[in-house]
């Protein structure tokens, strides 16, 4: 299959170049940040795969939604070109994540700008549809100083409410004072929104099982043990169960990395391919842990992920295409420099015995795990890693590590016998994502962002709305964050990395150069940044 530069009446898809991709995904994203727009298009380069999303007018920007009536209408002028769908139900019912957590939108608005679904399905029968749709979080956004007053109260209501009223449990005097200190109209906005989006959860299971929806996954936002997410999880379970969908329907914890995972999952039935994966864990086991923001045991959360994405999970490593190694937390009385130690060294010996790594650092909420990370770089070819991620949750970093090893796993094992240039596109984007994720996770996360934040002090103010001084604070980003990347292009410059196959032949090439590097605040605060580095390879 040629894919060529697609357009429509509403306006071009984005493309910067004529590829040669074997196959184009046509993915409707949760929201305009990199997540959601720039991790799945790499990783779907990597595979020689495109993925082309709306144009930028359509799908919104921070608080102001996207179009849902204008994206099915692009989409349907465009379905004819894609050769499957990722569709994020969250964007064309409400707009994006950040609209869906609040009640604007009707449930009867939200219904009519989603039955695109059900069209695409009728119109293209045997092109694979994949739906992702979140369960609401249990805060509101922090989109304002006065919003983060009731990001923590409204999370401590959310899971009162559920121990109080659903399990009988303590706390009927805490419950009355928050529902006092939260503003009626703030706490009646999150509840409406929660009612309708979980009217629409329990839809897109009826889809799955109605035929129009291939594969579902139903992805937990930021979480607890308890909370008004709990009684919903557990409701929208039993409807899979009822139903029969288990095998077509996931509910795990995350959000913003489930792009990423079903545009894996394309690749892997692309291919006709999917990845072995043995999981270890540098600290304690997955079942021992729940992550922050989360409500399973980690070791659920591992399984969903790796067969949302395509994989399986293998108990012997000598089955093993891809070895799993996750940073989980040190075990009571356990060294945390031992653990690094290990996990350093078992990397080196998996590298050196010619297997595949992916390493998912899912200690630290939001950031790499620095000492982990550093020493890493400084004993290990990091070309030689399959992927990595550190960024925001554990299901988050989890996801991404999972989807973009199994995405280029899968073209790397594929038997076609691909020419160089085809080749050498897939590993520019399979590197850059790479050198990404080590600047962006450690060098911006851990470096970049807190000498902003001191900065944003400094010239007085917020960190969550820039305002008027946005222009000083993505430059302060731009600067600072192109010089880490610099800094971690070091551990790929000059390096010979190998790029596929034909028969026998082997194809390799080098890193010659950071051509350059395009830094930006998508949103008017610093949580995330745009990072896209350039490589050249001779």
């Amino acid at each position: 299959m040629a894919v060529f530069l697609l357009f429509s009446s509403v306006g071009m898809i984005e493309a910067k170049e004529k590829k040669n991709e074997l196959a184009t995904v046509l993915f409707v994203p949760l929201d305009d940040r990199p997540a959601n727009i720039y991790f799945p298009q790499q990783v779907g380069l990597s595979a020689g795969v495109d993925v082309i999303v709306p144009p930028k007018e359509m799908i919104g920007y921070f608080t102001e939604p996207g179009n849902g009536e204008e994206i099915s209408k692009w989409v349907l002028e465009n379905a004819d070109k894609a050769d499957g769908f990722v569709i994020s139900t969250s964007m064309l019912a409400y707009g994006g994540l950040v609209a869906s957590r609040t009640g604007v939108k009707s449930l009867e608005d939200s219904l009519k700008d989603i039955q695109v679904i059900k069209k695409l399905k009728e119109l293209y029968p045997k092109k694979p549809v994949y739906v992702y749709d979140t369960i609401q979080r249990l805060a509101v956004t922090a989109i304002s100083d006065e919003y983060a007053k009731y990001y923590s109260l409204i999370s401590e209501w959310a899971i009162l409410y559920d121990k109080v009223v659903n399990l009988g449990m303590a706390g009927k005097e805490r419950l009355a004072e928050l529902e006092s200190l939260i503003p009626a109209p703030v706490l009646e906005d999150y509840k409406k929104a929660r009612a309708r989006n979980h009217t629409i959860n329990k839809l897109m299971i009826d889809w799955v099982h109605q035929g129009y929806i291939d594969n579902l996954i139903l992805a937990q936002d930021d979480a607890a043990p308890y909370g008004l997410h709990r009684a919903e999880r557990e409701q929208l379970l039993a409807k899979v169960n009822e139903l029969q969908v288990q095998d077509q329907v996931s509910v795990f914890p995350g959000a913003d990395e489930v792009g990423v995972v079903f545009v894996s999952r394309f690749v892997n039935q692309f291919f006709h391919i999917s990845p072995k994966f043995f999981v270890e864990y540098g600290g304690i086991h997955g079942d021992d842990w729940i992550a922050p923001f989360e409500d399973t045991t980690f070791d659920y959360n591992v399984q969903k992920h790796i067969a949302s994405a395509g994989g399986i999970i293998v108990n012997n490593e000598d089955e093993a295409d891809i070895h799993l190694l996750l940073n989980t937390p040190s075990a009571s009385g356990s060294s945390r420099s031992e653990d690094i130690g290990w996990l350093v060294n078992r990397t080196k010996e998996l590298i050196a015995n010619g297997k595949q790594v992916a390493i998912g650092d899912v200690l630290i909420v939001n950031k790499a795990d620095e000492p982990f990370v550093m020493t890493l770089a400084e004993s290990v070819d990091l070309t030689k890693i399959l992927s990595y991620s550190g960024w925001n949750t554990a299901g988050n970093a989890l996801g991404i590590t999972v989807g973009h090893a199994a995405a280029r796993f899968a073209f790397l094992n594929q038997t076609s016998g691909f020419g160089v240039p085809l080749y050498e596109q897939t590993a520019n984007a399979h590197y850059e994502f790479l050198l990404h994720r080590f600047a962006k996770d450690q060098g911006y996360k851990n470096v970049v962002h807190p000498a902003a934040r001191t900065y944003i002090q400094q010239i007085g103010a917020s960190e969550w709305s820039l305002g008027d001084k946005y222009d000083l604070v993505n430059n302060f980003v731009k600067e600072n964050l192109t010089k880490e990347t610099e800094y971690w292009y070091q551990y790929f410059d000059g390096k010979k990395v190998y790029i596929g196959s034909r028969g026998t032949k082997e194809f390799y090439k080098t890193i010659s150069s950071l051509e350059s590097v395009h830094v930006k605040l998508p949103w008017p605060r610093i949580f995330e940044a745009e990072l896209e580095p350039h490589l050249i390879l001779e």
